[in-house]
């Protein structure tokens, strides 16, 4: 019964780090993209207007 207990609990701890991970990494992923927008927006806004 201990032994499945601590399965458990080694289990629990496991997933539990894999979901912190992938959060982590997601996160990441949309900081990098939100600069990347960010710098996108702002190239664009230093283009002169063009006269019509």
């Amino acid at each position: 019964m201990t032994d499945l207990h601590g399965s458990f609990i080694a289990a629990a701890y496991g997933l539990s780090a894999l979901v912190l991970a992938a959060e982590w990494f997601m996160l990441r992923r949309r900081r990098r993209q939100a600069l990347e927008r960010a710098a996108r927006e702002h190239d664009f806004d230093d283009t002169p207007a063009t006269p019509d």
